[in-house]
């Protein structure tokens, strides 16, 4: 056998790798399609959804704390006549406003720590990502190209010499007749 030549004796093989090759190709391309589209709705949802949602409920927090505050200084400092002897429940309601003013600045952090993990994240894989596209939109049709040619020039190839089409993949040609024998047979020379 030649350098560079194969032994085949069936297009089938090519023929089941073509498919393959684009099943594969189109797979990756929706995979691709998908990490993209991913990676940018939930960059956008916390950009512009929760980060917003918690800053508006730091400054409704920030705002209760304000108020708390004064109803406690009232309650604790102010005119005892008012029938309240005591600002328990005036502390209570302070100290969970300023709670709830911390949590909505822990949520904070945590959603810019999540759009910086992430904005890291797509920094890193979607440049080979990217290459990855060029090369199915650019080097897969060329290849499925060259399979065709590959499987046009087995086809002529493996074509019997009368110039008859081959009868197809996975099908193999008729054999030959043997010779007959015997007294109806045809005289042969010697």
């Amino acid at each position: 056998m030649r350098p560079g030549s194969a032994h085949i004796r069936s297009p089938d093989v090519l023929t089941r790798f073509r498919h393959k090759f684009i099943a594969f190709s189109d797979k990756a391309r929706a995979a691709l399609e998908l990490v993209s589209g991913d990676l940018s709705s939930v960059g956008e949802w916390l950009r512009r959804e929760q980060l917003p949602h918690w800053k508006r409920h730091l400054r409704r927090c920030e705002d209760e704390v304000k108020q708390t505050w004064r109803d406690y200084i009232n309650a604790h400092y102010g005119d005892r006549r008012m029938g309240k002897p005591s600002s328990v429940d005036e502390r209570k309601a302070w100290e969970r406003a300023k709670r709830r003013k911390e949590e909505a600045e822990e949520k904070i952090l945590v959603v810019e720590r999540w759009i910086g993990a992430l904005d890291q994240v797509a920094s890193r894989i979607m440049p080979p990502l990217k290459k990855l596209e060029t090369l199915l939109d650019t080097l897969a049709p060329e290849a499925v190209g060259r399979l065709d040619h590959m499987l046009d020039r087995l086809d002529e190839y493996l074509r019997p010499a009368g110039g008859a089409p081959s009868p197809g993949p996975g099908v193999a040609p008729a054999p030959a007749a043997p010779p007959k024998e015997g007294p109806d047979a045809p005289h042969q020379p010697a």
